[in-house]
C-alpha cells in the first residue's frame, strides 16, 4: 500500500512537498541558531582575487564539461555550438539541483534540448548517456581519495563510505562492460528489459522503441572513435580538478578554513547533501557542512558560513541556465531531426537490424520514406 501510494502521482507530489517542508525547517533552525555568527564570519574579509579565482576556475570546469559532451555528440552529429552546450549544461544542472534525482534530473531536459536544436533523437540520447557514464567514472576517484583524506581525520562513518564507493566503482565497471558487450551483439540493454517486461506493448513506449533500438547502436558507434573518448575522459578530469580549485578559492575568499581538509570536507558534504531527496538541498547542506566541519573541530557556525557559500556557487552554476528562460529567443526553436543528420550525423541502426546491415530511420523519418524531406 505504501508503495502503491509512492508511485502514485499524489505520494510523489506529497512526498516532495514534505521534504521540501522539512529541509526549510532544518535551515531555519540552523539559522536562528548560528546564522548570525556565520554571516559575520562571511561579512568580516571578503578577498576579490579570490572570488575572480572562484569564478573563473567554476565557469572553466562548467565550459570542460560542455565541451566533453559536445565532443561526444561531435563524433556522431553536428552539435550545437560551445557557448549553447554550456547553456544546455546549467539548465540541466539547475534542474537537477532543484529536484531530488541524484543529479539525473537534468538528462531528460539535456536530451530535449539537443532535439529542438535538429540534433536526432538517437544521437541525443547517446551523447548524454555517454556522458553521465563518463562522468560517474572521473568523479569516483576523487571521491575515494576526499574520504581517504577525512579518514585519517577520523571521520565517523567515512570507512563505510569507502567501502560501498570501492564496491560501487568495481559493479559500475563490470556493468559497462557487460552493457558495452551486448550493445555491441546487438542484444539490446534498456530495449531488451523494456520487451523482456512486455512494456514495449504499451502505446507510449512502443512508440519509442525504434528511437531506443537506434540510440543504443549510437552507444556503440560513438564509444568506437577512442580517440574522442580518451579527449573525453581527460576533460572529465580537468573539471574535477577545476572544481577542486574552485571550492579552495571560495574558502580563501571568505577567509574560511582553508587546506587540503577542509576542501575535501566541504566537497564531501556537498555531494552527500545532494544525494538525498530534498529539493535543492534546503537545510541538509548546511546541516552536513556543519557537521563535518565539527568533527574537525570547527565551531558550527563556520560549518554553516561554509554552507552559505557553497550556496553561491550553486548560483553560478545554474545563473548560465537561467538565462536560457529569461532571454527571449535563447531557448531552442522546435526543428526536424533530420536536419542535423544531414548536417554530419550517420542514419542510426537499430539493434535487431544491425545484423542485417538496414539502417533504420526514426519514426518521422519512417513515415515520409527513406528519401523524403
Amino acid at each position: 500500500m505504501i508503495r502503491r501510494f509512492a508511485a502514485s502521482r499524489s505520494g510523489r507530489v506529497t512526498i516532495f512537498v514534505v521534504n521540501l517542508a522539512l529541509g526549510v525547517a532544518l535551515l531555519g533552525f540552523v539559522l536562528s541558531r548560528f546564522g548570525r555568527p556565520a554571516l559575520s564570519l562571511l561579512e568580516t574579509q571578503i578577498s576579490v582575487g579570490g572570488l575572480l579565482v572562484f569564478v573563473a576556475s567554476g565557469g572553466a570546469a562548467l565550459i570542460a564539461l560542455s565541451r566533453r559532451w559536445q565532443g561526444i555528440l561531435a563524433s556522431r552529429t553536428q552539435p550545437p555550438g560551445l557557448g549553447r552546450m554550456v547553456l544546455f549544461r546549467s539548465a540541466a544542472h539547475s534542474l537537477a539541483v532543484l529536484v531530488p534525482s541524484g543529479k539525473l534530473g537534468g538528462d531528460p531536459l539535456r536530451i530535449w534540448f539537443l532535439h529542438r536544436c535538429r540534433v536526432p533523437l538517437p544521437s541525443a540520447i547517446a551523447s548524454v548517456v555517454i556522458d553521465r557514464t563518463q562522468e560517474i567514472a572521473t568523479v569516483t576517484p576523487f571521491s575515494i581519495a576526499f574520504a581517504s583524506l577525512l579518514l585519517l581525520h577520523e571521520v565517523p562513518y567515512v570507512g563505510d563510505v569507502i567501502v560501498t564507493s570501492v564496491v560501487a566503482a568495481a559493479s559500475f565497471a563490470v556493468a559497462v562492460v557487460w552493457a558495452l558487450r551486448r550493445l555491441r551483439e546487438g542484444k539490446g540493454v534498456v530495449t531488451a528489459m523494456l520487451r523482456r517486461m512486455g512494456a514495449d506493448r504499451a502505446r507510449f513506449i512502443g512508440a519509442q522503441m525504434d528511437s531506443l533500438d537506434a540510440a543504443e547502436t549510437e552507444v556503440v558507434a560513438s564509444v568506437r572513435a577512442r580517440g574522442q573518448m580518451v579527449r573525453s575522459v581527460m576533460l572529465g578530469l580537468l573539471a574535477n580538478l577545476l572544481v577542486i580549485l574552485e571550492f579552495a578559492a571560495l574558502l580563501a575568499a571568505f577567509d574560511l578554513p582553508l587546506s587540503p581538509v577542509t576542501v575535501a570536507a566541504a566537497l564531501f558534504a556537498t555531494g552527500a547533501a545532494h544525494l538525498l531527496p530534498v529539493p535543492a538541498s534546503i537545510g541538509v547542506l548546511e546541516g552536513a557542512q556543519i557537521w563535518i566541519f565539527q568533527i574537525l573541530g570547527y565551531p558550527p557556525d563556520v560549518g554553516l558560513a561554509v554552507g552559505l557559500a557553497v550556496r553561491l556557487r550553486e548560483l553560478l552554476w545554474m545563473a548560465p541556465g537561467l538565462l536560457l528562460f529569461v532571454v527571449p529567443g535563447l531557448t531552442p526553436r522546435l526543428g526536424s531531426a533530420n536536419g542535423a543528420s544531414r548536417a554530419g550525423g550517420s542514419p542510426p541502426v537499430r539493434g535487431g537490424a544491425a545484423k542485417e546491415g538496414r539502417a533504420v530511420l526514426p519514426p518521422e523519418a519512417s513515415r515520409r520514406g527513406p528519401g523524403g524531406s
